[in-house]
């Protein structure tokens, strides 16, 4: 008999010796390196119930998390997701965690074209086509206080004109001479320019209509404008978006469930 099948000898009468390590799930040493193998592979069921469920539905996620008895869910309101944890326990008979349900609200499309749009300047053309493109969502109002539709928006961006005007001045004395300029830009579509783009839409499927108001700044730095959007308020937008998300998810859950500010990691 050679020196290995000596040794797979041993390494049997040793893992027998040793029997079952004793833990709640069924396990074996195997001989080879005294390898822990878990057994649960080959049990009619599992020893305990896994998942975890992802949506970006709050009422999807709210009926997941309802059916079952209990529950913990860490809501992160800066980064609009949520964590349901169904199996933690308590310190004193601590769970494994491995059943989870996560929910991540995801921008609608409108709403991401809105932010793309915010701090973005825009030849004419560029803006009228992007207002056009989003003309369900957008009205607007002019220098002068009018309500504007999307079209007449539109067409007033690309009636956006610049008017350059210089002036100069020269001074001559007994000991010295004096010049000074200034090139004035002044930009205007008529009567009135594009002041304000108003969008509405819903930013996050689950929560409420909203509308954005952006303003039009036109940027006269060269021979062509440029026009920018910025949106007015826009952390306080997200601030009152975030709080929202919080109650409506607390809307959608029942009694079991317990809900926190925060997040959780094991």
């Amino acid at each position: 008999m050679d020196h290995q099948a000596i040794d797979k000898i041993q390494q049997l009468v040793h893992a027998a010796m040793i029997g079952a390590p004793g833990t709640d799930v069924p396990t074996l040493l195997v001989p080879d390196g005294y390898t822990l193998a878990s057994l649960e592979q080959y049990q009619e069921t599992p020893f305990r119930f896994r998942g975890a469920f992802a949506t970006s539905s709050i009422e999807d996620y709210g009926h997941y998390v309802n059916a079952e008895d209990e529950a913990r869910v860490f809501v992160d309101i800066d980064a609009m997701r949520a964590k349901a944890f169904f199996d933690l326990g308590n310190p004193a008979t601590p769970g494994h965690g491995e059943h989870t349900a996560s929910l991540r609200l995801e921008k609608t499309g409108a709403y991401e074209a809105c932010l793309q749009a915010n701090g973005s300047s825009f030849a004419q053309k560029e803006l009228a086509h992007w207002i056009e493109d989003w003309h369900h969502c957008i009205t607007g109002i002019d220098s002068n206080g009018q309500e504007l539709t999307a079209k007449q928006l539109a067409n007033a961006v690309r009636k956006v004109e610049i008017k350059a005007s210089s002036e100069r001045t020269h001074e001559e004395g007994d000991w010295n001479t004096k010049r000074s300029g200034m090139d004035a830009l002044d930009a205007s579509a008529g009567d009135a320019t594009p002041d304000i783009i108003r969008f509405h839409c819903i930013p996050y499927e689950g929560l409420a209509f909203r509308t954005f108001e952006m303003r039009v700044s036109i940027l006269t730095d060269d021979i062509k404008p440029k026009l920018k959007l910025r949106i007015i308020g826009l952390e306080t937008a997200q601030e009152e978006m975030a709080k929202e998300f919080k109650d409506v998810l607390q809307g959608e859950l029942d009694e079991k469930a317990t809900l926190l500010l925060g997040s959780f990691s094991k």
